[in-house]
């Protein structure tokens, strides 16, 4: 009885002491709250993941980034464990308290990423975030519905210049981006001079427009043949073009925007560690490639680049070429120039 008594009590301080020392592992049975872009990511590949670790993905979409941020303020920050945020987000969300820094010992499949996207400037060292996709922001339109050429943003800036009806992006930092680029500015710029430049233009162009148009809306009234045109973003373009082959898209010769749609875990999120382990299930290249193809969007993660089609490694919307990506930028956190924006975009659209 005694010597039983032992074995027993050994075997489970070994069973105690081997959960106390193993990698911590996301429960069965647990659920990650995840809130995304729609139609950003596959149904198989949320599948995939819950087969492998038998918790269970609840997907929730926004279609703004304000919306976004407005409702993670408003409480839902308890109720997500992970979030798709633009990537000049990102350090807005840390200094308002969203998010904290990454544990990145839980994230082994860092290693993956293309070094371009290991220390980006909106997230120096990715200290909060994780690439998820990458793309560019530029000119859709419909070949058979425009009267001339499409290559730069004068054919939604200059009236002699318009090749069509055109839709405005209803997206901020990008369509006053675009007004700043084509005057010759930086898509940051936040000059009162050059903001005050930009609302002009956007005025003038938004009583010459159809209207404002979320991106996936705007690809569809594009379609439907309600607008030729509209700032677009590159992964949406290829996703409509397979219903329609006259959609075009362009990056004007002013240069425009490239963007990194980021992967953060919220502070006071539940099931962390599953958020965690979701984030480096989509590191791995077979993952990254899956999300990649669904969404027509290149992938940060360098090993799923071979996975994906030919054509699409070979498409320059997917993969801009050298010339093209030089007049590129980023987004940047403004800190509290952000109220300079807003202040522009509250007039444009209140005129």
């Amino acid at each position: 009885m005694k010597r039983a008594g032992i074995l027993v009590v050994l075997l489970l301080l070994v069973v105690v002491g081997f959960l106390v020392l193993r990698p911590k592992e996301a429960k069965a049975g647990a659920t990650l709250y995840f809130l995304n872009w729609a139609d950003y990511i596959p149904e198989e590949l949320l599948e995939k993941f819950e087969a492998e670790t038998g918790a269970k993905v609840v997907l929730d979409t926004f279609e703004s980034p304000e919306a976004m941020l407005a409702k993670l303020k408003a409480g839902a920050d308890q109720e997500f464990s992970l979030v798709v945020a633009p990537d000049y987000y990102v350090l807005q969300m840390a200094r308002e308290g969203l998010i904290v820094p990454l544990d990145k010992a839980r994230l082994p499949g860092l290693k993956n990423l293309d070094p371009f996207f290991q220390d980006p400037p909106y997230d120096p060292g990715l200290t909060y975030s994780v690439p998820y996709l990458w793309g560019t922001t530029g000119l859709a339109y419909r070949e058979d519905l425009v009267k001339g050429s499409v290559d730069s943003y004068a054919v939604l800036f200059d009236p002699a210049q318009q090749v069509g009806p055109f839709l405005l992006l209803d997206e901020m930092r990008e369509t006053i981006g675009a007004a700043l680029k084509y005057l010759g500015y930086s898509v940051n710029a936040t000059d009162p001079q050059a903001l005050e430049k930009a609302k002009a233009l956007l005025i003038e162009a938004k009583r010459r427009s159809v209207g404002f148009a979320g991106g996936v809306e705007a690809l569809n009234r594009i379609l439907a043949g309600d607008a030729a045109l509209a700032l677009a973003y590159s992964g949406d373009v290829l996703q409509a073009r397979q219903e329609d082959e006259r959609l075009r898209y362009a990056l004007p010769k002013e240069g425009g925007t490239l963007w990194t749609d980021a992967l953060v875990v919220l502070k006071r999120g539940p099931a962390q560690e599953l958020a965690y382990r979701f984030v480096d299930f989509l590191l791995q290249p077979e993952n990254a490639a899956a999300l990649s193809r669904y969404t027509r969007y290149a992938t940060p993660v360098a090993a799923a680049v071979p996975l994906l089609p030919e054509e699409m490694r070979q498409d320059p919307t997917v993969f801009p070429p050298p010339e093209a990506r030089a007049k590129l930028e980023y987004l940047k956190d403004l800190g509290p120039d952000i109220a300079l924006f807003d202040r522009v975009w509250t007039e444009v659209k209140a005129r």
